[in-house]
């Protein structure tokens, strides 16, 4: 039955997985997925693409929670490696870490016992996928340093609106935008610093 997506390995397998992602990351390629989703005609396209090049019949009741429990699988192995201790080999597909990190681990998460033996397949590419729906960076701060100040952070919004991000290196702006917030909240960290010892 081809009713719901519930079922990976008989619905999806291997294959038409991977022809998913890569349909999902040449939309994203071609400017797609703007604001982080899909618009409902991007949704009409990939499908269309993804039954064109897998020979089955999905519809939007299978590709959406597909594309949800991808993005599950995406944030859960992301968590996983921001672990002290654990490292990942991208060669192999495995992720490195004593069996007793395991244990413990995956005692409070349970869904990690698929990435034990064979790591997450596909990481780099659902990468391309899910980490445009999550924070750019861009606001984000070191917990060691002061947190933006109202200011600080509207000014880096006016900046970053008349910024023209290159497609070619989209990340040397973010460089740019993000250099300039640290040397603000560097800057004003130093200035309430100052003021608490003339107060003192």
């Amino acid at each position: 039955m081809e009713n719901d997506g519930g079922d990976d390995s008989n619905l999806w397998g291997t294959t038409n997985e991977k022809i998913y992602i890569d349909v999902m990351v040449d939309l994203i390629n071609k400017g797609g997925m703007k604001d982080g989703q899909f618009s409902s005609k991007e949704w009409t396209n990939m499908l269309e693409a993804l039954n064109n090049k897998s020979k089955r019949n999905y519809n939007m009741k299978q590709i959406k929670p597909k594309f949800n429990r991808l993005r599950s699988k995406h944030r859960e192995f992301s968590e996983l490696l921001q672990q002290t201790g654990f490292g990942w080999d991208a060669e192999t597909n495995t992720v490195n870490a004593t069996d007793e990190m395991w244990q413990n681990y995956i005692r409070v998460h349970p869904k990690a016992t698929q990435f034990r033996k064979k790591g997450c397949e596909h990481y780099k590419l659902l990468g391309i996928i899910f980490n445009k729906s999550t924070a750019t960076g861009v606001f984000r701060h070191a917990s060691t340093s002061d947190p933006p100040n109202t200011d600080d952070e509207m000014e880096l919004e006016a900046e970053s609106a008349h910024v023209n991000i290159s497609r070619d290196n989209p990340f040397s702006t973010l460089d740019k935008l993000t250099s300039n917030l640290r040397k603000r909240t560097t800057s004003s960290s130093s200035e309430r610093r100052s003021k608490k010892e003339t107060r003192s």
